[in-house]
């Protein structure tokens, strides 16, 4: 048996020290709150310009978003544990499908929704922990260095279908230039989830999520103005039986519109107004917070006719940001009618 040196062990030891003082770091009450996966289901920053108009010509109408968004954050929960130095960039295509009806509830325009993804998921971790498995392998990941009840600098990617949003009741009136409408979206976990990947398509849980919207649009002047809130509702995952907290998504845009140009600055905030919950939920009650802000191109192609072609191009950057990822947005986005 080959014995160990004094340096070996020196080594060892300043490497389990390391370790376990990351350890008390990561389990202090005020370093560890954020929601699963420091996120929720409404895409942020996902409403812009004329989000409040519902458009009263019945028809098939399509949005398509290339969502690309990159950040970082000190410490977050994952599958149960705590991982920290996390880092995650991901591409969405979010295809918007919605069928406006002739029928008419309480005066306003009714319309029903569908909203399918497909996501390419890529997630690095500097240091993985569970503190209630000391001494156990923590195993569900294939990659990085296992050190007793640790895992360090390992990472994960995934490619597949995301998950799915439903609005089986949109409402939308008009007041002069006043536009303004309600719907009852349902979050529903239709894309790729397994508890051992640390990168996955899916929240893997169900929500409900009210939202309201309105928009001025003078069309005498160009100025528009649009803002939305949504009001999530999470289910428990029952993987990890983790409740994130209820999350209020707010976001407003304002631009000035040149004729088919319209040019302006959006924003939005993704606040957790509720504490997480359920079994899972080993550490506490958590909430989370971010705030991003940018500018937002338009450009209307065949303005006036039955369908009309608007791309969008928008940047957010995102700061203040507490217990969740921060980082950047960048959205392209083409809305017509059929």
């Amino acid at each position: 048996m080959r014995h160990r040196s004094l340096s070996d062990l020196a080594s060892g030891h300043r490497l389990w020290f390391g370790v376990i003082s990351l350890c008390f770091a990561l389990l202090s009450p005020q370093s560890t709150q954020a929601a699963e996966y420091g996120t929720g289901p409404w895409v942020k920053g996902y409403s812009d310009i004329f989000a409040g108009v519902l458009p009263s010509v019945p028809g098939v109408y399509v949005r398509n978003d290339a969502y690309h968004y990159e950040g970082d954050a000190q410490r977050l929960i994952f599958n149960g544990l705590i991982q920290a130095s996390v880092q995650e960039k991901y591409m969405a295509d979010i295809l918007a499908i919605s069928v406006v009806t002739p029928a008419k509830i309480l005066g306003g325009t009714y319309a029903v929704a569908v909203v399918p993804s497909f996501i390419s998921m890529e997630v690095d971790v500097g240091i993985g922990i569970d503190p209630f498995r000391l001494g156990r392998d923590i195993g569900p990941f294939s990659r990085g260095d296992i050190v007793g009840p640790f895992n360090l600098d390992f990472g994960d990617s995934k490619m597949s279908q995301g998950d799915t949003v439903i609005a089986p009741v949109i409402l939308g009136w008009d007041e002069g230039n006043f536009h303004w409408n309600v719907a009852a979206f349902v979050f529903a976990p239709t894309g790729d989830y397994d508890r051992r990947n640390l990168a996955n398509t899916s929240l893997n849980h169900w929500a409900v999520m009210p939202h309201v919207a309105g928009t001025y649009f003078d069309p005498k002047t160009g100025w528009q103005a649009s803002g939305a809130a949504t009001y999530t509702f999470n289910w428990e995952n029952p993987a990890t039986d983790y409740e994130t907290g209820e999350i209020l998504n707010l976001e407003g845009t304002i631009t000035k519109n040149f004729g088919a140009l319209g040019v302006g600055v959006a924003s939005y905030g993704m606040i957790q107004v509720t504490g997480d919950s359920g079994a899972g939920a080993r550490l506490g009650s958590f909430e989370s917070r971010v705030y991003g802000v940018g500018p937002i191109v338009s450009y209307t192609l065949g303005a006036g006719t039955p369908t009309p072609l608007t791309l969008i191009a928008k940047w957010y950057k995102e700061f203040d940001a507490e217990h969740t990822f921060e980082g950047d947005v960048i959205d392209a986005a083409a809305s017509f009618k059929f």
